[in-house]
């Protein structure tokens, strides 16, 4: 009987932690959600980094940078509706918060509504001057609606405040071929090339001006490496031109 009896403590012991434990998993902080949100999404798993966020959001709706962090997730997961919701909240709780601004441009420029996403990329602008990303993501808009002025001059902000942009090199690549300006057009491609060898579309476009100024070597090395890195229009190319 003893030994029956010297059970129950135990087993009112075993019970008052087990609560414990239950209490404590229930009881994390908005900050340990958020932790575990930018621990998530470093790994890619944005669907957990979104639950992570839900739950900081719950415990702390007025923080905005919650939401745009959850925003970020649901972009990359590519529900952009739910990414706009967010980013708008995070800049009605804060509204100098320039990456939403940039954010929710993005989308409406993957809405092509570039006038709207232009007015966005220029309050980003407005409230961090030296956002490099805003500005080529500005120019880009422009480019659409013909400003072809305002696009490189966006491009070559971009380019002076991060000189290591190789896609904003290509951007203005692609526009300077627009314009038939081929030398400057040849000196940023090879640059956004030699910052990123692995650049498909500027070898690509590289070997169309090449072809273009008739220097087939060049043209067809250009595709030919564009293919290699997995590009089947440029082996339409080879096919064509290079035989």
């Amino acid at each position: 009987m003893r030994l029956l009896s010297s059970t129950r403590p135990l087993a009112r012991i075993y019970l008052f932690f087990l609560l414990l434990t239950v209490a404590a998993s229930g009881c994390k902080t908005a900050k340990t959600h958020y932790r575990e949100g930018l621990e998530r999404a470093s790994k890619d798993d944005y669907s957990g980094a979104v639950r992570e966020y839900d739950a900081a959001i719950a415990k702390k709706p007025n923080d905005g940078s919650l939401y745009r962090l959850r925003g970020v997730a649901k972009y990359e997961m590519e529900d952009f509706d739910g990414a706009f919701a967010d980013f708008t909240q995070a800049i009605n709780l804060v509204p100098n918060d320039a990456e939403s601004f940039k954010f929710r441009g993005d989308i409406k420029q993957n809405r092509g509504e570039y006038k709207q996403a232009i007015e966005d990329y220029n309050q980003a602008i407005t409230h961090q001057p030296s956002y490099a990303k805003a500005y080529n993501n500005r120019g880009l808009n422009r480019a659409r609606l013909k400003d072809m002025k305002g696009a490189a001059q966006d491009f070559s902000q971009a380019i002076t405040l991060q000189d290591d942009y190789a896609v904003a090199y290509l951007n203005r690549a692609n526009l300077r071929m627009r314009q038939k300006q081929y030398n400057p057009a040849k000196e940023d491609y090879d640059k956004a090339i030699s910052l990123d060898a692995n650049m498909v579309q500027a070898y690509y476009n590289r070997g169309v001006l090449n072809h273009t100024r008739r220097n087939k070597k060049a043209a067809c090395a250009d595709w030919q490496r564009a293919f290699e890195l997995g590009s089947p229009q440029a082996n339409d190319l080879l096919k064509r031109f290079c035989k």
